[in-house]
């Protein structure tokens, strides 16, 4: 039996489903071995690489499984790289494989070949290799599989030249899977007095907690503290990790909101250190304490210096503080606990009165449409810049680990994020996109339409690259045409309906609303929404 029969043999023994696949020649042998090989996953065509990653990285999010891309040499490689980021942000189980040309040419000039290729994708994985005899093939694959399950997870990538694949191959080895590390005993109490000790304690609860099911944990930890409990700011979700109908939930997490200036302890529950956009805007509230919970040793310290770190396995530690602490210093809290929920209260009537129903049809108010019409239970992935933080504050999240989101800033990653999601779940995903993420992401509009995926695509179109012209205003500038940024002119509608793709378009709340309500079933294929708005920009 060929290398390349075993490396699917192999594939299908790590429980792999689907390989999401551009193919070109290097990978004939594989393609070969597809028609022969009894139980092999099924590999799913795309018709560019980025949209292979990004499927893979959306069915790995959503199914808890490796999500596979088998990707064309160092061409493909590099259409791949911007969501093979967005994975590495998102700590996405995803495993490259690329296949490349045979050994003999690899040291010459060859066509589509880079003695360097490993190098372009190491800053984006957390493991690479080149196979280098075929009798290792198969264990080259396994470990690169596994290392993707190593907490904390990263991608990884392996290239694999084309003649080892047609070569003799033995039998795989075993299915290895990644252990999880337990939270040091010293460092859960000491985290325990942190918290015992907080009057004016926050919870900012981050997207490990959703992604080792730890929504219920983390909840009957803030319930014996006593604590107002905020979801990861817009510019670091990824997923989303607490319920909006929970009594201690206190809605998104905003850095500058003044009252957070009052904690006396912020724990980050589950997340790596927010992310920067710019060091004169602080990432959390200056001068608060923080008390750092990270599956990733390197995460604490990053960027602000904690008072307190517990390193370990998110839903261990959650489960090894609510027991530490003193629940009976909880009524402490509660006037601190009142007044943050208020001032949420606040905001979100302030937030309506400033989106009336009946005002202009804005992005702002197709999103508090989107919002209420489809609820807390509906699968959600979010790509759309400037769409997103208004969408976040109206919306309502009752169902675990339902929304899947990016801070990668890897325009397109969402067109097929939204497809792997849909096949993992194999239920009807609503994907938030701008129309500069459509234009990164067509090719996804064919796949889901070959495979009939349910994915309704809501695309907010107002015509600009609308982040640079906010951009541009807050650096000072008074242009009213701001350059480079005008991308309107497409028909994004009747694009889609190119592909077969089901589609409308709607340039107000009641034409949206009624869209929404048709909602059909997972069995009736793509569909999509142009939501056309003005370009007014509410943040």
């Amino acid at each position: 039996m060929t290398a390349a029969a075993r490396l699917l043999e192999t594939l299908a023994q790590w429980g792999v489903e689907y390989v999401f696949c551009c193919p070109g020649t290097s990978e004939i042998p594989v393609l070969d071995a597809l028609a022969t090989t009894r139980g092999a996953p099924e590999f799913v065509l795309t018709t560019h690489e980025a949209i292979s990653v990004s499927m893979a990285d959306g069915y790995a999010r959503a199914s808890g499984r490796i999500g596979v891309a088998y990707l064309h040499t160092n061409v493909g490689v590099a259409n791949g790289l911007a969501h093979l980021y967005a994975a590495q942000v998102a700590r996405s189980s995803v495993a490259i494989l690329a296949g490349i040309k045979g050994t003999a040419t690899l040291p010459h000039r060859a066509l589509t070949t880079s003695p360097r290729l490993l190098e372009t994708a190491a800053p984006y994985v957390g493991h690479a290799w080149q196979n280098l005899r075929a009798e290792d093939l198969l264990e080259d694959v396994s470990r690169t599989l596994w290392h993707t399950t190593v907490v904390p997870e990263q991608p990884a990538i392996l290239t694999i030249p084309q003649d080892h694949l047609t070569a003799d191959s033995s039998v795989a080895p075993p299915v290895r899977s990644g252990a999880r590390q337990g939270p040091a005993a010293d460092a859960v109490r000491h985290a325990s007095a942190l918290l015992d000790a907080a009057r004016r304690p926050v919870v900012v609860a981050g997207s490990d907690v959703a992604r080792r099911r730890a929504e219920a944990d983390l909840a009957r930890l803030a319930e014996r503290l006593g604590a107002p409990v905020f979801v990861e700011s817009r510019r670091d979700l990824e997923r989303w990790s607490f319920r909006t109908d929970h009594p201690l939930c206190a809605g998104l997490f905003e850095p500058r909101a003044p009252l957070l200036a009052e904690a006396d302890l912020l724990v980050l529950a589950g997340m790596p250190t927010p992310l920067e956009f710019s060091a004169e805007v602080p990432a959390l509230p200056p001068g608060v304490p923080i008390l750092h919970l990270s599956e990733d040793a390197a995460e604490p310290g990053r960027r602000y210096v904690p008072a307190g770190a517990v390193v370990g396995d998110t839903a261990a530690a959650l489960r090894g503080l609510a027991d530490g602490i003193r629940p009976e210093c909880a009524p402490s809290r509660s006037e601190w606990l009142v007044r943050v929920r208020k001032d949420s209260e606040d905001r979100r009537a302030r937030w309506e009165a400033e989106v009336p129903w009946d005002g202009e049809f804005s992005a702002a108010l197709a999103m508090r449409t989107v919002a209420d019409v489809v609820g807390g239970e509906r699968l959600l992935v979010l790509d759309a810049v400037t769409s997103t933080l208004p969408l976040l504050r109206f919306l309502r999240r009752t169902r675990a680990d339902s929304l899947f989101a990016t801070a990668s800033g890897s325009l397109g990653w969402g067109m097929g994020a939204a497809a792997g999601v849909a096949m993992a779940r194999r239920e009807r995903v609503f994907a938030v996109v701008g129309d500069g993420v459509v234009q990164f992401g067509v090719p996804a509009f064919w796949t889901v339409v070959r495979h009939r995926l349910p994915v309704t695509y809501l695309v907010v179109n107002n015509g600009k690259y609308q982040a640079v012209v906010a951009g541009l205003r807050k650096s000072g500038g008074e242009r009213a045409d701001c350059p480079l940024t005008d991308i309107s002119g497409v028909e994004i509608s009747a694009l889609a309906m190119a592909f077969g793709i089901k589609a409308t378009t709607v340039d107000g709340a009641e034409g949206l609303r009624a869209a929404l309500a048709e909602d059909p079933g997972p069995d009736d294929g793509p569909r999509l929404i142009e939501i056309r708005v003005n370009d007014r920009l509410w943040q």
